[in-house]
């Protein structure tokens, strides 16, 4: 029990020295990003080039890689080489002595003639394993490129969002000011002052409120890039709009081609075909060949002599191995085509969700830039209403309102459009880069 805890408490002080490390290094590697405007490609090569879970996948990938070489070693020769030296006598009695030794050393061969498919089973099972990897591994990739794409266009919303929040500041604080001097000269009752206190303490307030979701995004996507420690000061704007027309039957059908995860399955599911027919080939019989040729005696070459032997092995009886193992594999078999025919439907089910989120959100995108100019309008006409002296505080303060969420309307619609954009790519296996 104390070897146990022993042992656990000094995996937690490696823990915590690598951690401290890793906070070491990441603060240094801030300094290269200070100052500069990140683009959306720039973000997504650092993320392909740092993620952990980038470089879990590629391991996988050469796991796999290994397990093939190793299942084609039963096909292989086999060479032995040995050597040696015997000394034996008595240490009491008649006798006694000691011999002066014998030597011996030699070399062997051996190889698989024909195993009946047993072999050749394997390396195509090792194969397929290898492939699906490979196809999970470009998942993976397009996983974090889609991660790093989601955070950026959060954080372009997000500053969008704090812009807009600043203009309504800035809005109600005119309004404010115009309210005192009419309050000094006694134009305007005390309330018109006190209701734009109100409201541009209200306007800070969400101020803050978007100015801290900015800076969670910037987290997020710094973790997106893998480089959680990274201080982002400022993202190039990659919120407009930009037509994308594809039809829905398309897009399914590149779904279809395109989706690694799909491909992977489809490949687990020869898999599990492959050792459903290595199951039923438990009890097949080995030919084997060997030959071997020593030397030695009390001097090094003595006597030699060499073998060969052909051997044919049949199993007769397995205890019920092979019934398991062929029951086993079909079992496993109708899991991976279930779990094919599962992911199918969701492809299928993901495609067209995404496809009709793009094209509601591209509708939507006139009418909200057309909103935002009618609020814009209304609040000039507001805003000079009240400078004349004539608008009052209800009047303005809706306007405001309604510019400020017109313009929030619009950034969401942008943001909507362009993660349904994201959706749709990552349905179809097409996620790109930018």
């Amino acid at each position: 029990m104390r070897t146990k805890l022993k042992e656990v408490n000094v995996m937690r002080r490696r823990n915590i020295r690598a951690l401290a490390l890793s906070a070491v290094l990441l603060a240094f590697a801030p300094a290269a990003f200070a100052g500069e405007t990140l683009t959306l490609p720039g973000c997504v090569a650092q993320a392909l080039s740092n993620h952990p879970s980038l470089t879990a996948a590629e391991g996988t990938v050469e796991a796999n890689k290994a397990r093939t070489s190793l299942a084609a070693v039963a096909a292989r020769t086999k060479v032995n080489g040995t050597a040696g030296y015997t000394r034996s006598g008595v240490t009491k009695g008649a006798g006694s002595g000691g011999s002066n030794g014998d030597w011996s050393s030699g070399v062997s061969v051996s190889q698989t003639v024909y195993d009946w498919g047993k072999t050749s089973t394997a390396i195509k099972s090792a194969k397929l394993s290898e492939k699906a990897s490979e196809e999970t591994y470009k998942r993976t990739r397009e996983n974090i490129i889609a991660a790093v794409r989601d955070a950026y266009y959060g954080l372009n919303r997000s500053v969008r969002d704090v812009a807009v929040q600043k203009e309504q500041v800035k809005n109600y604080q005119k309004r404010l000011e115009w309210a005192q001097s009419y309050y000094s000269v006694g134009t305007k009752a005390k309330i018109e002052m006190t209701k734009a206190e109100t409201d541009l303490a209200n306007a800070r307030l969400s101020l803050i409120r978007a100015e801290s979701s900015a800076e969670q995004y910037k987290a997020q996507l710094a973790s997106a890039m893998g480089m959680p420690a990274l201080e982002i000061d400022s993202v190039k704007d990659e919120l407009e709009f930009q037509p994308w027309n594809i039809g829905l039957n398309e897009a399914l059908e590149r779904a279809a081609a395109n989706r690694p995860d799909l491909s992977a399955q489809d490949l687990l599911v020869l898999k599990a075909k492959t050792d459903l027919k290595s199951a039923k080939l438990t009890n097949a019989p080995d030919l084997s060949a060997s030959g071997g040729y020593t030397f030695g005696g009390t001097t090094f070459d003595e006597s030699e002599r060499w073998n060969a032997r052909l051997s044919l092995s049949i199993p007769i009886g397995d205890g019920g191995q092979k019934k398991a193992r062929v029951a086993q594999s079909k079992a496993d078999l109708k899991v991976a085509e279930a779990t094919r025919e599962k992911l199918a439907q969701d492809i299928v089910l993901e495609v067209r969700k995404s496809w009709q989120s793009l094209r509601e959100s591209a509708a939507s995108i006139d009418a909200a830039k057309m909103a935002v100019k009618q609020a814009r309008e209304n609040l000039d006409l507001a805003l000079g209403r009240y400078r004349a002296g004539v608008g009052d505080s209800l009047e303005i303060s809706d306007a405001v309102d309604k510019y400020a969420s017109a313009q929030t309307k619009l950034i969401s619609t942008l943001y909507d459009h362009q993660e349904a954009r994201l959706s749709l790519e990552k349905a179809m296996g097409e996620v790109s880069e930018s």
